[in-house]
């Protein structure tokens, strides 16, 4: 076991000696900006995450290998009758994605959450063994460790050199033509059409949002991306969910449409957002929904918003009628999503 804090010792330079070890462990991050799980298999990098941060199911959902409802069945799945078997592994087995789909929404998710525990400054790191069932031979589907610390790396630096903002409408100034740019630049540059904003272009791309907004960046600073006369006023819709995997995908499928989001783990966070930003409607899933509903609607800003519940059955009781409650079913379709919100597009 090792233990420390990130002040003590650089987090990538743990990750290369783990490989030039060829340990097996789980690192586990601790910041005042999040959490962070890294797993190694005899030195190779099989998995990482942060919280908060994109779920791998959420990346198959970006690069349209697989679609919400198919992800939320694998975890189903996973939890019921697969304990212990990795999501990108069980959808393999079901023949729902093939070995290159796996491997590419790896990539992009690994890199993008090993960039992020690199920008953490401040706070600890538990390396811990496997225990007796670490695997004792290299498993497929793995990242050679170091590279992608340095692919990492360089990420986080382009991403301190400058980003657009997350909401900034950008529409094409310049012809591209003339310039050497690189693939992800090229999709970018195909779906700034003046509508979508700089986050949402990142999902339908199918980039981490720092990668694309840097990306961006680069792009209006050569002078072929500007900014757009009239900003389109895009529906706010909180997300209040229980469940990261949901929040995760509910942002995704929204922010692809042209929605809005905002993320709230919590009822302060929820609390918060509501009385700053005045969404146009409320997305719940978890415990305690009457409650929750309750709190919602002592608000001033929620008195009258449109609230859906996300439930495996609908909500019963006198509550669903007073506080005006409607039902997604849980797993959710992306159709079924957006046909509930679509009055919000029409009222704007």
């Amino acid at each position: 076991m090792i233990k420390g804090t990130l002040a003590e010792l650089d987090l990538g330079e743990l990750l290369k000696a783990l490989e030039a070890a060829k340990r097996s462990a789980v690192i586990t991050v601790k910041a005042r900006a999040g959490t962070g799980r890294v797993y190694l298999n005899i030195g190779r990098m099989v998995y990482a995450r942060t919280e908060p941060g994109p779920h791998l199911g959420e990346y198959l959902v970006r690069l349209g290998y697989l679609n919400v409802k198919e992800v939320q069945n694998l975890v189903q799945l996973q939890r019921s009758e697969n304990p212990g078997t990795p999501l990108g592994q069980l959808a393999l087995s079901r023949k729902l994605i093939d070995e290159h789909d796996l491997r590419e929404a790896l990539f992009y998710q690994v890199i993008e959450a090993i960039a992020t525990m690199l920008s953490w400054s401040e706070g600890t790191f538990l390396a811990e063994g496997y225990g007796d069932n670490a695997s004792q031979i290299p498993l497929p589907h793995t990242l050679e460790t170091r590279s992608a610390v340095l692919e990492a790396a360089r990420r986080l630096d382009e991403w301190q050199r400058g980003l657009v903002e997350p909401d900034e409408v950008l529409v094409l100034g310049g012809d591209p033509t003339r310039h050497s740019l690189p693939r992800e630049a090229w999709q970018l540059l195909e779906l700034a059409d003046g509508a979508h904003r700089a986050r949402s272009l990142a999902v339908e791309a199918g980039l981490a949002e720092e990668h694309a907004f840097h990306l961006l960046y680069e792009l209006k600073s050569r002078g072929l991306l500007r900014p757009a006369t009239v900003a389109p006023e895009d529906p706010l819709v909180l997300v209040w969910a229980d469940s990261a995997l949901v929040r995760r995908l509910l942002f995704v499928l929204l922010e692809r449409e042209r929605f809005r989001t905002l993320i709230a783990p919590n009822h302060e966070l929820a609390r918060r957002m509501i009385e700053r930003k005045k969404p146009a409607a409320v997305l719940i899933e978890g415990e305690d929904v009457p409650a929750r509903v309750r709190q919602l609607r002592q608000l001033d800003a929620a008195k009258y918003a449109p609230i859906w519940v996300i439930s495996e059955q609908p909500p019963r009781g006198l509550w669903v009628r007073s506080s005006r409650v409607k039902h997604l079913p849980k797993p959710f379709e992306e159709a079924d999503v957006l046909e509930a919100l679509a009055p919000l597009r029409r009222s704007i």
